[in-house]
């Protein structure tokens, strides 16, 4: 019984660094976001995200994109909006102490609407990235997403790329 006490003892303490370690954040990204399509131009998006750390090495995100209105050059087409929910797995590789760059993967449920017409297409969305802390509380981004839009009756099954900018604010 008292090495069964003991060892708990010692994996309590010994979870202390990991669970201090682990931190909860909220950020914003404001960016360009391009689809694939013909005749269709760049949009201003923006998405808002919350996420939990669970070591410095990985990172769970859930996200909601406004992926803006693109310009349809062809005058018979109505401009295309679309939003985006998103739940990713966001791996870290620190180089320094307030620098590191981003994996994403995840999974994503796109819907785009263009006039009278609406499709939602679901797929991987992946990424890359970098972070700089400037703070304790504090971290910078640069990320550069892709992911997939439409379907093959409504809109042509397309990717979509979006570069944006942002801050989180860890707790």
């Amino acid at each position: 019984m008292k090495k069964i006490a003991i060892a708990t003892l010692l994996a309590a303490f010994a979870a202390v660094p990991a669970v201090a370690a682990a931190e909860a954040y909220i950020g914003l990204n404001v960016g360009s976001n391009q689809l694939d399509y013909t005749n269709v131009g760049s949009s201003t998006a923006y998405n808002i995200l919350g996420g939990y750390s669970f070591n410095q090495y990985v990172a769970a995100e859930l996200a909601y994109t406004d992926l803006g209105t693109a310009t349809v050059s062809n005058s018979n087409v109505a401009d295309v909006k679309g939003t985006q929910m998103s739940l990713s797995a966001v791996g870290s590789l620190p180089l320094g102490k307030d620098f590191a760059l981003l994996g994403k993967l995840g999974y994503a449920s796109t819907k785009l609407d263009a006039g009278t017409s609406s499709v939602t297409k679901s797929d991987i969305i992946y990424g890359v990235g970098a972070q700089y802390n400037v703070g304790k509380n504090v971290g910078l981004r640069l990320n550069y997403d892709i992911f997939t839009v439409g379907d093959d009756v409504t809109f042509l099954k397309k990717s979509s790329a979006m570069v944006s900018l942002g801050a989180i604010y860890k707790f």
